[in-house]
């Protein structure tokens, strides 16, 4: 177990800008970490209206990223083309990264990033489908603020969410694009 390693390597995920939005020329483009901030918040708040187990969602939700200390944000997806040789690399890195950051502590993270990655599970499933909600939302902001068209992302983002309660959300915010 070393604190300061996991620390440091978190810390790292606040100075990586997200891809996404420097390749769409965004002035203040969020960090991995803001992202990782609101998927978590969002997690957690809605783990009970969505029928997961709230603690394992939520570190799902904390950890989803943190690999990407090692592999910076790899866009493995743009439009409707998904590179998923690129992917399974990326997300293979991102794995032993997260084993090496956590080495030592309780759980096994990894093995928690290995269920994320293979979607079999209900928590998996849902909480790719909150990331891609916290993409689109913030694709909305930045519409807003710099005045832009990131169709692209909404585009995206409706592929992937499901859920009745999330897809609520997204159509909701479908709305407030129309307005």
């Amino acid at each position: 177990m070393n604190i300061l390693h996991l620390a440091f390597q978190v810390g790292l995920s606040k100075k990586l800008k997200r891809t996404g939005w420097v390749m769409n020329d965004i002035k203040n483009p969020e960090s991995v970490a803001d992202h990782c901030y609101r998927v978590s918040i969002l997690a957690m708040a809605l783990a009970p209206f969505l029928g997961v187990d709230q603690q394992k969602f939520i570190k799902m939700a904390v950890i989803h990223d943190l690999g990407e200390t090692s592999t910076g944000d790899l866009v493995t997806e743009r439009a409707n083309r998904l590179d998923k040789k690129k992917r399974k690399v990326k997300e293979k890195i991102e794995k032993e990264a997260i084993r090496s950051i956590l080495y030592g502590f309780e759980e096994d993270y990894a093995k928690l990033f290995q269920e994320m990655i293979e979607r079999k599970s209900k928590e998996a499933n849902i909480f790719w489908q909150i990331d891609k909600l916290e993409m689109a939302i913030q694709a909305y902001e930045y519409e807003k603020s710099d005045d832009k068209n990131l169709q692209e992302f909404m585009d995206n983002a409706k592929k992937y969410i499901k859920h009745p309660v999330l897809k609520k959300a997204f159509d909701d915010l479908q709305k407030m694009r129309n307005k």
